[in-house]
């Protein structure tokens, strides 16, 4: 049965997270006994105390996270159901195979951690917590995976899920084999899962080949205007029919002035060309002062009302003048109102030149060498791993899940970060937050998340 008396907290030792359950009661059970010497898998590493009449458990927890935080964060997919299922039944197996009761094995979504990078869970083991059943257990379980499943998935998926849930309540499965209720064995499950995950290595590949590419930037190009062009021609071609044709007349009439015997038949028809180019640029020239002129643009006619005699009217007129302009006064224009909307403070995080990492790459899918964080969703994960993080910063002290910036939305201006379990902690002006604590920012605060500095800026 459980303890009424039982104390669940967290603690943060020598750059380990630990999940500390403490009791009144004193364990003696041999099966802690058997889990400390033999450490086996999907157990959390454990180590017991006594201190004052309070006998308690540390569970070691670094570097994994809770599965119920996990999932807030992000839809459960059918791989993931399946995956739960798979790593429940390899912890029924073990606490067989060591003769431990598996309702003490405790699969509640708040006692599960996650390695996020391979999936894998772990496990509390723990006599006094409470007095579920694996099977009552187990429903709580489904019914957190049917809350937080990705509905948007194929219809098939859903139903198959619900007819899971049902076998689930009625009690027709076998916990050593969970898988076999998806319709499939765990040697399908592992060929899925490695056909699935050559599909992703592909699918990244394909993305680093793309980021890969230069794309070709094309040089501006300037368009000039056909008609100004033609203008400037137009122009030039009249001086040189005025030169031909002044040839022309020279040699005819003149004959002395030009040094050289040029016969009589060239000097015509320079004169015919040059009064020919002369005519025709003329008529050219018409034709593009009508095309401009066409293309003006036109005024608008405004009407002038007749002055009004009546003293009445213009008296009413002038009331209706001044409740219109009343009206207007008291009236928000759409551009005021788009305005103010726009006027809501948003939150960034500005890098700071004194962290004690050195050059950082941090990044999203869509920018690089980013120096402030910008949110474009809450919640919104800072972390290491680029599949679970929305903004992703490449050091060794960052946790895969870091922290995790919340935007409370019935308050807009109100922003809080929580600590996901960082090994090496998250910091608001020198304060390290508890695991999973969650803490309010306001502009100017100093963010460190571990060693590395960000000044917040709420504006």
């Amino acid at each position: 049965m459980g303890s009424d008396n039982i104390n669940v907290r967290y603690e943060h030792q020598n750059n380990s997270n630990y999940l500390v359950i403490e009791d009144e009661k004193e364990y003696e059970d041999y099966q802690y006994k058997m889990l400390r010497r033999n450490k086996p898998d999907h157990f959390l590493k454990m180590s017991m105390y006594s201190v004052n009449n309070k006998y308690g458990i540390y569970y070691d927890i670094t570097s994994k996270q809770q599965v119920s935080k996990f999932y807030e964060y992000g839809k459960m997919t059918m791989d993931d159901v399946k995956s739960i299922c798979i790593n429940i039944s390899e912890i029924v197996r073990i606490a067989d195979d060591y003769m431990l009761d598996i309702d003490h094995v405790k699969i509640e979504p708040k006692y599960i951690y996650m390695d996020v990078g391979t999936k894998k869970l772990y496990f509390v083991y723990h006599t006094n917590l409470n007095s579920y059943t694996f099977n009552e257990s187990l429903k709580m379980l489904f019914e957190f995976i049917l809350e937080h499943f990705d509905h948007s998935l194929d219809k098939q998926c859903i139903v198959k899920l619900y007819e899971i849930y049902q076998k689930v309540l009625v009690g027709d499965y076998d916990p050593f084999n969970l898988i076999k209720m998806f319709g499939m064995s765990e040697k399908q499950w592992d060929d899925e899962k490695i056909a699935s995950q050559e599909i992703s290595e592909e699918k990244r590949e394909i993305k680093r080949e793309i980021k890969r590419e230069i794309p070709t930037v094309f040089p501006e190009q300037i368009l000039v205007d056909k008609e100004e062009r033609q203008e400037k021609s137009l122009s030039q071609i009249p001086i040189a029919g005025a030169l031909i044709m002044f040839f022309g007349l020279i040699n005819m009439f003149l004959p002395d002035m030009i040094p050289l015997n040029i016969p009589a038949m060239v000097s015509f028809a320079c004169t015919g060309a040059g009064a020919g180019i002369l005519f025709y640029t003329f008529k050219k020239k018409k034709s593009y002062a009508d095309t401009v002129t066409s293309v003006e643009k036109e005024e608008i006619p405004y009407a002038i009302k007749e002055e009004v005699k009546d003293n009445n009217l213009v008296n009413k007129t002038k009331n209706v003048s001044d409740m219109y302009d009343d009206l207007c006064n008291e009236t928000m224009l759409l551009s005021d109102f788009i305005g103010s909307a726009r006027k809501k403070k948003k939150l960034k995080l500005h890098l700071m030149d004194d962290n004690l990492i050195g050059e950082l790459d941090i990044h999203t899918s869509d920018e690089h060498n980013i120096r402030s964080i910008a949110m474009n969703k809450y919640p919104y994960i800072i972390g290491s791993l680029e599949k679970m993080s929305d903004v992703v910063v490449n050091a060794q002290v960052i946790s895969r899940m870091h922290c995790c910036v919340y935007h409370e939305s019935n308050q807009e201006d109100i922003y809080s970060i929580e600590d996901l379990n960082a090994t090496n902690g998250t910091y608001i002006n020198g304060e390290r937050l508890n695991n999973h604590e969650k803490k309010q920012l306001c502009n100017g605060d100093i963010l460190k998340l571990a060693a590395i500095a960000f000044k917040v800026e709420i504006s």
